[in-house]
C-alpha cells in the first residue's frame, strides 16, 4: 500500500470516528489516528477544532449539542467513568427533556475537578449494571430507571418507569430483582413504591382515587364495579357506571397496564357499547394524581349532555 493510500485510509477512519462521536475526539484518539499533539494545537488555533474539555476537542463543522458535551465529559474522565441518573435516562431515550446536569460515576481515585454542568459521583458501578450505548459507558436500562426514578420522585419517576416498561426496554421482573439488591440504598423506598404501582397498584390506587375525586366534587349517582352486558361480547365488570345516564368511567393505571385491561379499549367492543347507548369516559392515574379537575370537568360535560 502506498503512503498516499495509507494516509487516505487513516483520514477516512478519522472522519468516521468524528461522525460516530458527534464531532468529538480525545487527544489520545487523535494521536492514534496519526494526528500529533502539535497538529491538534494548530487545529485549535486556526479554529478548525474547538476545545470542549481537558484533552477533548470538537471539529468545528459539528454543532456543539448536548450530546457532544456529554461525550466530551465522558472522554475527559476516561474509560472507567459511567454515565448515570437522569443523564443516562436521556442518553437511553427514556427522557425527552435534557438533563440540566450531567451525572457521572467515577472511582474514588479520580482527581478531576467537576465542570459546572457535571456532577461527579464517587462510587463504583458493578459490571453487571454497566452497558454501552452509542460508544459511551452507561448504566443498564434497569439500573438507569431505578437511579433516575429515585431522584425524580413518585410522579416524574412513575412516568420514566412506565415509559421504559411500555416500550419493552426493561421487564418488571428485572426491576424487581435489581430493587432487592439495592434495598438499602438511598431512594429505595421511592423505587419500591413505583414497582408496586407498576405491578398493578396504580390501577387499584386510581380506582380508589376516582371515587374520592367524585365524592369531593359532589358527583353522585354512580355504582362501582358495575356488571354490564356488552352485546355480542358477554358480560364485563366496569370500574364505575352512571346507570341512568348510561355513562361508564374506566380507569387506567399507567400506559404499561393498558394491555392488561383491554376489554373496553378494543374498538369493536366499544362500538358495541356505543350502539347500546353507553358512553365511555376514560381517566388514568397521572390525571387523577396531577390534575383531577380535568377529569371532573370532562365527566361533568358528558353527564350534563346525557
Amino acid at each position: 500500500m502506498s503512503t498516499r493510500e495509507a494516509t487516505r485510509r487513516q483520514e477516512a477512519r478519522l472522519r468516521a470516528l468524528l461522525r460516530r462521536q458527534d464531532g468529538v475526539i480525545a487527544l489520545a484518539q487523535a494521536i492514534a489516528h496519526g494526528i500529533s499533539a502539535k497538529t491538534v494545537r494548530r487545529l485549535v488555533a486556526s479554529g478548525r477544532w474547538r476545545r470542549l474539555a481537558h484533552c477533548v476537542y470538537q471539529d468545528a463543522t459539528h454543532e456543539n449539542t448536548l450530546r457532544a458535551r456529554v461525550r466530551a465529559v465522558m472522554l475527559s474522565l476516561g474509560d472507567h467513568a459511567v454515565l448515570v441518573g437522569e443523564a443516562a435516562a436521556w442518553w437511553w431515550g427514556l427522557q425527552d427533556q435534557a438533563p440540566t446536569r450531567i451525572e457521572v460515576a467515577v472511582g474514588h481515585d479520580c482527581h478531576r475537578r467537576p465542570r459546572p454542568d457535571t456532577i461527579l459521583i464517587r462510587r463504583t458501578v458493578p459490571d453487571r449494571e454497566c452497558g454501552r450505548r452509542d460508544g459511551l459507558r452507561v448504566t443498564t436500562v434497569a439500573a438507569t430507571v431505578l437511579d433516575a426514578a429515585a431522584v425524580l420522585g413518585t410522579d416524574r419517576g412513575a412516568r420514566l418507569m412506565d415509559r421504559a416498561l411500555q416500550r419493552g426496554r426493561v421487564s418488571l421482573e428485572t426491576l424487581r430483582r435489581l430493587q432487592v439488591r439495592r434495598s438499602g440504598r438511598r431512594g429505595a423506598p421511592i423505587t419500591a413504591r413505583l414497582i408496586a404501582l407498576a405491578s398493578g397498584g396504580a390501577v387499584s390506587e386510581a380506582e380508589r382515587l376516582v371515587q374520592s375525586v367524585l365524592l369531593l366534587a359532589g358527583i353522585l349517582g354512580w355504582v362501582a364495579n358495575f356488571p354490564i352486558d356488552v352485546p355480542g361480547y358477554g358480560r364485563a365488570r366496569v370500574d364505575l357506571a352512571f346507570r341512568e345516564q348510561k355513562v361508564i368511567v374506566e380507569v387506567d393505571g399507567w400506559a404499561y397496564h393498558r394491555g392488561l385491561r383491554a376489554f373496553l379499549i378494543d374498538g369493536p367492543r366499544q362500538t358495541a357499547l356505543t350502539a347500546a347507548g353507553w358512553v365511555v369516559v376514560r381517566t388514568h392515574w397521572y390525571e387523577l394524581t396531577e390534575d383531577p379537575q380535568v377529569f371532573v370537568d370532562a365527566l361533568g360535560k358528558v353527564l350534563a349532555a346525557r
